[in-house]
C-alpha cells in the first residue's frame, strides 16, 4: 500500500464528527429532456474524506465528460440531507435522485434484505465482491426496485471488528467479559447478549464519550468508522473478526428513473459501475490503513485464526433460523450457497 493514502486518511478522517441529519431533501429537479442538463443530486452520509465520497466524485467527472456536460451530480457529504434511513426513504419517494447508502438501513424497508445480516457469512472483500456480483446481488436488486429503489452498482461499506479496553478477544467466552455499545442490528445485538455481553444499545454519536467515561468496556464497529472516530483512544484491543459484511448500493429513485432517455440511462449504468471498482478498492485501501494505524497507536490487536473462526461461527448459527423466517427458504439457501457458508 502506498504511505501518501495513509496519511490521506490521516488528516482527513480525523475531522469527521458524527453523521447526523442537517437538512431533508428536496424535490429532484431531474430532468429528462435530451436538450437540457440533467442535475442529479447525491447523498451521502459520512465525509469528503471518504471512499464513499470519493466514488460519487469520480463517478461525477466521469458522467460529465462522456454526457459532454450534460449530466451533473451534486454531491451532498456529511448527511447534509438526512441519515441512511431518511435518505433511503427520500430515494423511495423521489424526492432525492441518489443515494450511496448502506446495507444496514434496508431490512427496515424490506425485511427479507435481513440475508445480509447473516454473521460470517463472507469473511474477506474478495469473497463479498463475488457473493455481490453473482446471483445474490441480483436477487438483491429485484428486492430493492420493487421497493422503489434502483441499484446501478454494489461497491464496499466495510467489516466489522470489536475493540474493547478489558482483555484480548480470542474466543467466543472472552466477551462475557465485556460491556459492549451494540449495534441496531438485531442480530448482532441478539447474539452478543446470547454470549454473556452486557449488551448497551447507543446511538453512534455517543459511543466516544460512553468509553472515554468507562460507561462501556468496547464497542463494534467497521475499522474505518472506528478510527476516523477516536475510539482508540480510549481501547487497549481490537480484534479483526470480520464477524459481519456490509455492503453499500448506488441507489436511484426509480421514478426518477423512468423520466430519463436510454441514453442518459446507459451512461449512468456504465459510469457508477467504473465508480463502484474505484470505489472497492479505496475500502480495501482505508479498512488495512486504519487497522494498522490503531495498531501503532498501540492497541493490541488480535486476528483471528481459521479454528478461532470456526468457534465465533458456531455461536451464530441459532440466529439462522430467525432470519430464514424473514428472509424465506429460496432467498436464504441461495444466499448460503453462493457465500460457502457451511452451518456447523
Amino acid at each position: 500500500m502506498k504511505r501518501s493514502i495513509g496519511w490521506v486518511m490521516l488528516v482527513f478522517v480525523l475531522t469527521l464528527g458524527a453523521c447526523g441529519a442537517k437538512d431533508t431533501a428536496d424535490d429532484t429537479k431531474a430532468e429528462a429532456s435530451d436538450g437540457e442538463t440533467l442535475e442529479l443530486r447525491v447523498g451521502v452520509v459520512v465525509g469528503d474524506w471518504s471512499p464513499h465520497y470519493k466514488a460519487a466524485e469520480a463517478w461525477a467527472k466521469q458522467l460529465d465528460e462522456e454526457s459532454d456536460g450534460k449530466i451533473k451530480l451534486k454531491i451532498f457529504p456529511d448527511g447534509q440531507l438526512g441519515g441512511e434511513r431518511e435518505m433511503f426513504e427520500a430515494v423511495q419517494k423521489g424526492s432525492l435522485d441518489v443515494g450511496l447508502l448502506s446495507s444496514s438501513v434496508y431490512s427496515a424497508f424490506e425485511p427479507k434484505m435481513s440475508v445480509l445480516d447473516i454473521p460470517f457469512l463472507v469473511s474477506d472483500f474478495d469473497e463479498a465482491e463475488k457473493l455481490m456480483a453473482g446471483p445474490v446481488g441480483e436477487e438483491l436488486d429485484k428486492l430493492l426496485l420493487a421497493n422503489g429503489v434502483r441499484n446501478l452498482a454494489w461497491a464496499h461499506n466495510d467489516f466489522r471488528i470489536i475493540t474493547n479496553n478489558k482483555q484480548p478477544i480470542e474466543k467466543p467466552e472472552d466477551l462475557s467479559a465485556v460491556k459492549m455499545r451494540v449495534p441496531e442490528s438485531k442480530v448482532l445485538a441478539d447474539w452478543y447478549k446470547e454470549l454473556g455481553t452486557m449488551a448497551v444499545p447507543m446511538p453512534f454519536p455517543d459511543i466516544y464519550t460512553a468509553l472515554q467515561q468507562k460507561v462501556v468496556d468496547g464497542q463494534d464497529n467497521g475499522p474505518i468508522l472506528s478510527f476516523a472516530a477516536k475510539f482508540f483512544e480510549h481501547q487497549k484491543y481490537l480484534t479483526v473478526s470480520n464477524h459481519q459484511y456490509s455492503p453499500i448500493g448506488f441507489l436511484f429513485s426509480d421514478s426518477v428513473w423512468a423520466k430519463l432517455t436510454d441514453q442518459q440511462k446507459e451512461l449512468l449504468e456504465s459510469t457508477a459501475a467504473e465508480a463502484a471498482e474505484i470505489e472497492m478498492q479505496a475500502i480495501r485501501e482505508f479498512n488495512e490503513t486504519a487497522i494498522k494505524s490503531m495498531e501503532e497507536a498501540g492497541l493490541e490487536t488480535t486476528y483471528l485464526d481459521g479454528e478461532q473462526l470456526k468457534a465465533f461461527k458456531e455461536t451464530t448459527t441459532p440466529f439462522l433460523d430467525d432470519i430464514r423466517t424473514v428472509a424465506g427458504d429460496e432467498l436464504m439457501d441461495l444466499v448460503l450457497k453462493e457465500a460457502g457458508y457451511e452451518s456447523q
